[in-house]
């Protein structure tokens, strides 16, 4: 009995063993980590640096990636603490804190692993074994990643730790005969045994976690970090850029415009009046030179017809080593206008093109004016002349804020009006003081007289405000006529003011004297045009304004002066259910006429009106105008009015592509007879109707108008009239395309002095993957790559950042964005150098204990040499940092000239300092402030 009873004791124990080793140990290696750690603050804290150090070891030993034992290792090695104020918070866990005996076991686990690392003899790192999950291919979706192995050998601790796991991503442990494994964190990835001698690791959500493992050899610990899921065909910026890269198909444009219209004094009597119609001809696309574009017009007008419009052109040229130039041939509108030069239609050929990095930009153009015809559209009103106009604009940048521009014009032959002048010549220059003031001067030569013109331009958050002052002289000609505001001398002042959302203001005056045509008792009078506007939003629906304009033209040969003040309300809601607008303004207007006094008038004028929604888009409207107006010569009074009601709806037809339109108009003039009425005296009643077709790049309408006059004045004519009106839109892309085709290559280089560009000296790097689209090549010995037959108008050429070695960073864009040149070969270089950089505080140590401590500051502006040339400066905060400096050894030395005089160094001035690949070296500069 007493034999069974020990049999059974034995058993239980044997199995609580055995359960017990199957238990996870969930937060062992974490627990070890933190409890480790919290041992070396407290040892650092009572100033037993060196058994700190240790336990910090220890620490990376359990956790490699844990970066404040990094930190406290690094500070105690070089006799400081940090330049920042370092608040470590460690994990937090539901579990109640480990007693005394946990911690003793905890301490053997760990002892157990550091014998484990030890021990393991380090040899060089294993390739990496690969194995494909699957032959068959994602159409459209990047190649699966194959299966990463990571190897339970002596290669392990040689291995880049934590391994990234995306999610759904999975790696593969090989070990000798796995015994069971342990993750630590269940919810970051999931581990599942092949066989004997794999287990399955599998990506389960975002975060970072030790999974443990026992084989043959002992116990190893993988670190995984869970990342984000890896992306499946392309990510939305690649695909934007090989979209845009390729080049855009040509298109062909059509439109056609018809028009037919009808009068006579009944509807039976129609005949018709003009007749016309427009073909519309484009076709734009991109080649390896540029993009293309060209159009032509063919109209008719009545019985005759002719090729009105014609022009082909080239912009974003590129020819050799000439780029971003345009052609244009044919009609054109030089992109340029000035005094000497107003904006006129030619027909020849122009060129623009920048020059010296973007700085200059010139304009050369030849051109037969007034474009000419092409046919014999109108003969008895136009005819092709022979008078030419010819000339280059120079625009010179020499800075952001500078700009100047030169023009010179001249113009020939035999149809050129005898006043003009051959040549023209214009100088502008203009200087930006801030964002948004500037200051411009403009001077124009015809070569006998000149015009000047001078711009102030100022905008802010709330106010704007400019002033121009012009000089034209009274006989002073442009290239193509009359000059602009001929003979006129004076001031123009605009503002604008919005103090505050609801409420804006602006104003205008216009000061001048009219030198050309002056008024006959005073060529020296001043003229003055001045217009003011309020405008206030009462609340969302509710605006008032007011208004004030007056034309006092005295000093003009046709003396006269108009002025107008009013003020209006607008109001908008729902009314009923129905969106309803209101509107209703007042205007008080006066006009004197001192060379005709018949047409002085005193009018008072009210408008109002609403617009109301019966059902859907269908929307009814009614307008009223009074007038009370009174002739200041002979003192006739008479009001003037008008009612105006109607109808109108524009819809699509059963959400279809079809889609409709449809207006009812009636409109009464009363007391329309005097000869001052500001009313046409004509009473009518219109309708018109309209049906189109719209799909895509397909569009097709037509409509028909009636109107019924019958006359309210004698002066007019009773009548019918009906217009016709047809067209069609139509877009057609060909699906052709005219690429460029070239070769793209280059070298990846180990960038010494991280100027991203190559030197003979620098070494290169083998075995990086270059993209471009969807073709690869690998760099060879030599750090070169080569990737032929490109056909795109663009390319991005990228490099696999992942295949860089340990520590190294791109002195350059991952990605390169490049034109593709047709039949040539663009070089694109990729540097990398070391991610290695000196940083640290300037700070005023108020107790001299050599550390920054809570409550003292840095010091600013503090200059510091690397090496005796390069240099930085302390910020605000006293942080300095040199960043990507080479790796070797290094001079770091403090600019005694730039610390405030009250302060003394509390290091030496220079420090020696050997800078590994990877590393940021940490050095503090304590300051002793003197009284």
């Amino acid at each position: 009995m007493m034999q069974k009873g020990k049999k059974n004791i034995f058993c239980f124990f044997v199995g609580l063993i055995f359960f017990l080793s199957q238990i996870p140990y969930a937060n062992a290696s974490s627990e070890i980590s933190n409890f480790l750690f919290d041992l070396g603050v407290k040892y650092y804290q009572q100033g037993k640096l060196e058994d700190a150090l240790k336990e910090f070891k220890k620490v990376l030993l359990v956790d490699p990636n844990n970066q404040s034992a990094l930190r406290y290792i690094q500070q105690i090695q070089q006799g400081r603490l940090s330049s920042q104020n370092i608040v470590y918070v460690l994990p937090t866990s539901n579990k109640t804190e480990l007693n005394e005996a946990q911690k003793l076991e905890l301490i053997e686990l760990q002892q157990e692993m550091i014998k484990s690392r030890i021990s393991s003899s380090v040899k060089a790192p294993t390739k990496i074994e690969r194995k494909p999950l699957s032959s068959t291919k994602y159409q459209g979706q990047r190649e699966k990643v194959p299966l990463i192995t990571v190897n339970l050998d002596g290669t392990l601790n040689s291995l880049k730790q934590p391994i990234e796991l995306p999610l759904g991503d999975s790696v593969i442990v090989k070990g000798t005969n796995i015994t069971r494994f342990l993750v630590v964190t269940p919810e970051v990835v999931t581990a599942q045994k092949r066989s004997i001698d794999e287990v399955l690791i599998t990506g389960k959500s975002i975060g970072y976690t030790f999974v443990h493992f026992w084989d043959a050899n002992g116990r190893w610990t993988v670190e995984f970090s869970g990342t984000f899921p890896r992306i499946e065909g392309m990510t939305a910026e690649e695909y934007v850029r090989q979209t845009e890269g390729f080049s855009r198909n040509f298109k062909i444009r059509y439109s056609l415009e018809w028009s037919s219209f009808e009068t006579g004094s009944s509807l039976e009597s129609l005949e018709r009046s003009t007749y016309s119609w427009a073909h519309n001809l484009g076709l734009t696309g991109e080649s390896p030179y540029g993009d293309i574009d060209s159009a032509l017009t063919v109209r008719s007008y009545n019985k005759a017809t002719d090729l009105t419009f014609f022009t082909v052109g080239l912009n974003h040229g590129l020819w050799g080593p000439f780029k971003d130039f345009s052609l244009r041939g044919f009609d054109f509108t030089p992109s340029f206008s000035n005094l000497a030069f107003p904006s006129t239609d030619l027909r020849g050929a122009m060129l623009s093109s920048p020059a010296f990095n973007n700085k200059l930009h010139y304009t050369t153009f030849w051109g037969r004016e007034g474009g000419g015809r092409y046919g014999n559209l109108s003969p008895n009103l136009a005819k092709q002349e022979d008078s030419f106009i010819e000339g280059i604009n120079l625009d010179f940048t020499p800075t952001k804020k500078q700009d100047y521009q030169f023009s010179l014009l001249r113009g020939h032959g035999r149809d050129r009006l005898d006043y003009l002048e051959d040549y023209g010549l214009d100088f502008i220059g203009s200087y930006n003081f801030t964002k948004n003031t500037s200051l411009s001067y403009e001077a124009a030569y015809d070569t006998q007289r000149l015009a000047h013109l001078l711009k102030w331009r100022s905008s802010g958050e709330r106010l704007s405000f400019s002033a121009d002052y012009r000089h034209i002289n009274k006989n002073f000609k442009s290239i193509t006529g009359y000059g602009w505001n001929q003979g006129q001398i004076g001031w123009l002042l605009n503002a604008n003011y919005n103090p505050m959302p609801k409420l804006s203001i602006s104003a205008s005056l216009d000061l001048y004297r009219d030198r050309l045509f002056p008024a006959e008792d005073n060529d020296s009078r001043w003229n003055q045009d001045f217009s003011a506007n309020v405008a206030y939003r009462l609340t969302e629906n509710t605006s008032i304004s007011t208004s004030y304009s007056i034309a006092n033209e005295l000093g003009r040969v046709s003396q006269n002066r108009q002025q107008t003040a009013g003020a209006g309300v607008s109001y908008t809601s729902k009314i009923l259910g129905k969106d309803t607008s209101l509107y209703l303004s007042a205007y008080h207007q006066e006009n004197k006429d001192y060379n005709s006094h018949s047409t002085d008038y005193i009018n008072e004028r009210v408008l109002a009106g609403l617009r109301f929604n019966l059902l859907g888009n269908l929307y009814y409207y009614a307008n009223q105008e009074y007038n009370f107006l009174r002739q200041r010569f002979n003192g006739v009074k008479s009001q003037p009015n008008a009612w105006e009601t109607g109808i109108d709806w524009r819809d699509d037809i059963l959400q279809g592509p079809l889609y409709g339109s449809l207006r009812f108009t009636y409109r009464d003039e009363e007391d329309a007879t005097s000869e001052l009425s500001f009313l046409s005296g004509e009473d009518y009643i219109e309708s018109y109707s309209e049906l189109g077709y719209h799909s895509g790049d397909v569009e097709v309408y037509g409509g028909c108008s009636f109107r019924n006059i019958w006359k309210e004045n004698p002066n007019t004519k009773k009548r019918t009239e009906m217009t016709f009106n047809a067209g069609l839109r139509y877009l057609w892309d060909t699906g052709l395309r005219w690429e460029s085709v070239g070769n793209i290559e280059g070298y990846v280089f180990k960038d010494l002095n991280s100027d991203g560009l190559r030197q003979r000296d620098e070494p290169p790097v083998e075995g990086i993957k270059i993209t471009v689209g969807k073709r690869t090549s690998t760099t060879d010995l030599f750090g070169y790559y080569k990737v032929k037959g490109i056909r795109a108008r663009k390319a991005g050429v990228s490099i696999d950042t992942t295949k860089l070695p340990a520590g190294y960073v791109l002195t350059v864009p991952s990605t390169q964005e490049v034109n593709i040149l047709h039949n040539r070969t663009i070089r694109v270089d990729f540097g990398i150098t070391a991610r290695s950089e000196i940083s640290g505080m300037v700070f005023e140590d108020a107790n001299s204990n050599g550390r920054i401590d809570i409550g003292e500051k840095g010091v600013a502006n503090v200059i510091l040499v690397i090496d005796g040339h390069k240099k930085t400066v302390s910020d605000r905060s006293g942080r300095y940092i040199f960043s990507n400096v080479g790796v070797g050894e290094h001079t770091l030395t403090i600019d005694l000239s730039s610390l405030p005089v009250q302060y003394l160094p509390l290091v030496p001035i220079k420090k020696d300092i050997t800078l590994y690949e990877g590393i940021t070296y940490v050095y503090d500069i304590p300051l002793s402030k003197e009284e």
